[in-house]
């Protein structure tokens, strides 16, 4: 089991101009528009994700594809370059496909909508088979919240296994799986493991090695207090068959103030060190081969520190790791 990082947002501080670092110290630049500025510019810097993962003691990063990237941009020589960079670091990759804009569209009613949205990401299925990536993982798609009833969601659903289906069997043929993200809840479907399962079933049955990255800080945002999420929710991931796990994420999520993941090792949502434990456990129970930490910052002075918070972090879940994959008898 490798243990990675999905930076977001961890290190886009290094990447301001000195006049907008100044700015931003100062309060005059917001950290919406330091991620607007730079984020571009980080994610096109692959070596220094994999150089980071590597010094924080991690095997493995996950490219983050949300709107706006670079990866459609990049050339052949850069991503080349790439994938030097990270088999010198001895890390694996593995690429989170655009979810918003032309993406929404994968379950749409309109196959001409759904058409482009599938020949799009397919594109981006090719950037990351030249990185070498081992997987991919995708969202299923937004629909209005005033069409995901009855016979629309129906359309939607069917919308949605054709565009698995092809988008896996073009994933299939470069030996990268396609992995299905659940959504969260204001998407308003598929936020559940159970929603998500008979998608994948079908999917299956068309002879498509789909996977499930199953999110369960997403299955959180259905929960409006920290209160009401079960006492042992790790318990979820047991609902997903083995042969669905293949890559997974990990992250919290603090109803009060919608705080979407927060720095696991701060313990300041549902996930203590025994729920993460027992998680990991799971985990390697269901074959579990890749673990990526997923957490983001909003506050002015952790990005300012983000190395420092990262690589704590980081710690702290390879401790938790160990603790899990110890023998029974030594773990106190």
């Amino acid at each position: 089991m490798r243990l990675g990082r999905d930076f977001t947002n961890l290190l886009e501080y290094e990447y301001l101009s000195p006049e907008d670092r100044e700015a931003f110290l100062a309060g005059k630049l917001t950290v919406s528009d330091m991620d607007a500025t730079v984020q571009i510019k980080v994610k096109a810097d692959i070596a220094r994700q994999c150089q980071v993962a590597a010094e924080t003691g991690l095997q493995h990063v996950e490219l983050d594809g949300g709107i706006p990237n670079p990866y459609l941009s990049l050339t052949r020589e850069d991503l080349r370059k790439a994938r030097v960079a990270a088999e010198k670091h001895e890390i694996t990759l593995s690429m989170h496909l655009p979810y918003t804009f032309v993406s929404a569209a994968t379950c749409g009613f309109q196959e001409e909508d759904r058409r482009t949205a599938v020949d799009y990401l397919k594109r981006y299925l090719d950037v990351a088979a030249e990185l070498g990536c081992r997987f991919t993982v995708m969202h299923p798609g937004q629909i209005p919240f005033y069409q995901a009833v009855g016979r629309y969601l129906e359309i939607s659903n069917r919308a949605l296994v054709a565009t698995l289906t092809e988008l896996g069997e073009h994933s299939d043929k470069k030996n990268m799986p396609l992995h299905m993200e659940n959504n969260t809840f204001w998407d308003g479907r598929l936020y559940t493991a159970d929603e998500c399962l008979p998608i994948f079933e079908e999917v299956r049955r068309r002879g498509v090695n789909l996977k499930f990255c199953f999110d369960l800080a997403h299955e959180f945002t259905g929960f409006k207090t920290l209160a009401e999420i079960p006492e042992t929710p790790e318990e979820r991931y047991r609902i997903v068959p083995n042969d669905l796990y293949l890559g997974i994420q990990i992250g919290d999520f603090i109803p009060e103030g919608r705080l979407f993941h927060p720095p696991m090792h701060r313990l300041c949502g549902r996930l203590k060190r025994e729920h993460l434990v027992r998680m990991f456990r799971i985990f390697r129970e269901k074959g579990v081969q890749y673990v990526v930490i997923e957490s983001a910052v909003r506050e002015r002075e952790d990005l300012i520190h983000a190395f420092e918070l990262q690589a704590e972090e980081a710690r702290f879940v390879r401790d938790v790791f160990n603790e899990a994959m110890a023998p029974q008898a030594t773990l106190r």
